[in-house]
């Protein structure tokens, strides 16, 4: 007959079933049992979690399914060359994190098998990567899928991170906007200038008038 090994049923004690035999084992002086080494890991992994969310200018949550090691090591390089970051959390992570920052909603979509992806840079820049992924193929589609995101701290859905990837980078777009609220001062410094000649002119042809007059 094989050996049956015994595990212990708690930490800090050990059982054996049958025998009437029950060891305690202190814990270590000094140390740590293996459960708060265990919970102080994990910890660990919560707080990086929060700490990348809070520092990135966008967040997006992806749920990927069949895909294999060479497709996503191509896909962190991508991403990486966009100044982003892919990572994949366990859930169970992913969830305390969610919680203790407040986003309830992203905790929803926490099923299956999921990853984050973190825009450090330019708050497009990782949304477009995944998008431009799930373009090369029904097959992509399937294996990658926008769930929900983050943009600057506030929740956006699965839609929506998909239509801010279509978005121009953050740089240009604020050149846009500059544009955009600097023509209607150049209008009026043209409107402004326009009236200026016309009250010179008018000015003008009153003193030629005088003069003929010979006032």
């Amino acid at each position: 007959m094989g050996r049956k090994s015994y595990i212990p049923t708690d930490v800090g004690s050990f059982n054996l079933p049958n025998v009437g035999i029950f060891i305690y084992l202190p814990k270590p002086i000094g140390g740590e049992t293996v459960s708060e080494k265990a919970i102080a890991a994990k910890q660990l992994v919560v707080d990086e979690i929060k700490e990348k969310i809070e520092n990135a200018k966008s967040v997006t949550l992806v749920g990927f399914d069949r895909m294999d090691v060479k497709e996503i090591t191509d896909l962190r390089n991508k991403f990486r060359e966009s100044e982003s970051e892919y990572k994949v959390y366990k859930n169970t992570m992913m969830r305390f994190a969610f919680q203790e920052l407040g986003y309830d909603q992203l905790i929803d979509e926490l099923k299956g098998s999921n990853a984050l992806i973190f825009s450090n840079e330019d708050l497009v820049n990782g949304p477009k990567v995944a998008v431009d992924y799930t373009k090369e193929g029904d097959e992509q589609k399937e294996k990658l899928v926008l769930k929900a995101g983050l943009v600057e701290g506030n929740y956006q859905t699965g839609d929506q991170m998909m239509a801010i990837a279509t978005l121009p980078p953050t740089e240009v777009l604020h050149s846009m906007l500059a544009n955009v609220l600097q023509a209607p001062i150049r209008r009026l410094a043209g409107d402004l200038n326009n009236t200026l000649a016309k009250i010179a002119y008018a000015l003008d042809a009153v003193r030629e008038k005088k003069e003929q007059a010979g006032e």
